[in-house]
C-alpha cells in the first residue's frame, strides 16, 4: 500500500544507502529528526527500494492523524487489511504477522510514542520475520533499536554554479520550482537569492519545498 510519490527523490543518497545497510543488519530502525526535515520522504524511498526483500509484503502506516494513542495497533491492522481487528487488535495483527516476512514503516510516532513502543515491542517478540521503520522527533528508546539521525540538507559552500548544484538543497529547491516555472535553473544571476533562501530555511526540506513553489 505504499503511497505513489509524486516528486523525485533529491539528494540524500548516501543516507538512503545507509539506512538499507541498517536495516539489513536490524530489525528496527528509526528515522529521527526535527520537524520537515525529510524523514517521512526518506522512509518512503527506502521502503519503495525493500519490496523485493519482504515476500509477504511492505506496509505505510501513517500515525499523524491519531488522536487516541490507543487506537495505534487498530490502525496498523486496519492498514494491513486486517478484518474484524476492532477486539484485541494487537493480538490479531500478532497472530497475522507471526509467519510473514513483513517490512512495517510507521510514520509520525512521536504524539503516540508510548503506544508505538508497547505495539511495536509486542510484535517484534513473537514475529521473528518482521522488521519496522519508524519516523519520529525523539528516538523510541528500545531495545534493539537503531537510529538514524536524519540532518537538514547539504548548503552550498559558495555562489559558484557547479558548488551550488553539488548542493542537496539547491537540487531540492530547483526541482521544486521548476513545477511553476519549467525553465527553472540556477546561473549568475540567481545563484545568491537561491544560496540565501537555502540558508535562511536552514537545509529544511519542507519549507524549501514551500518557498520554491512561491518563485
Amino acid at each position: 500500500n505504499l503511497p505513489t510519490l509524486r516528486t523525485r527523490f533529491i539528494g540524500r543518497e548516501k543516507a538512503l544507502d545507509d539506512c538499507a545497510g541498517l536495516l539489513h543488519d536490524s530489525r528496527l530502525l528509526t528515522l529521527s529528526g526535527i520537524g520537515g526535515c525529510g524523514k517521512t520522504r526518506l522512509a518512503q524511498e527506502l521502503a519503495q527500494r525493500q519490496l523485493g526483500a519482504f515476500p509477504d509484503g511492505v506496509w505505510f502506516v501513517d500515525l499523524g492523524p491519531l488522536q487516541d494513542a490507543e487506537r495505534v495497533p487498530a490502525t496498523v491492522a486496519a492498514t494491513l487489511g486486517i478484518k474484524d481487528a476492532v477486539v484485541a487488535p494487537l493480538e490479531r495483527l500478532t497472530e497475522h504477522l507471526k509467519s510473514r516476512q513483513t517490512l512495517v514503516l510507521l510514520d509520525s510516532c512521536e504524539h503516540v510514542i508510548d503506544a508505538a513502543v508497547e505495539s511495536i515491542d509486542a510484535l517484534l517478540e513473537k514475529c521473528n520475520a518482521l522488521k519496522v521503520v519508524a519516523t519520529s522527533r525523539e528516538a523510541l528508546g528500545m531495545q534493539g533499536e537503531q537510529i538514524f539521525m536524519v540532518r537538514s540538507l547539504s548548503l552550498p559552500a559558495t555562489t559558484e554554479v557547479d558548488e551550488m548544484l553539488r548542493s542537496e538543497a539547491v537540487r531540492l529547491f530547483v526541482d521544486h520550482a521548476r513545477l511553476a516555472l519549467p525553465d527553472f535553473a540556477v546561473d549568475e544571476r540567481n545563484a545568491a537569492a537561491i544560496a540565501e533562501i537555502c540558508r535562511r530555511l536552514d537545509g529544511i526540506a519542507l519549507a524549501i519545498e514551500l518557498a520554491a513553489a512561491r518563485v
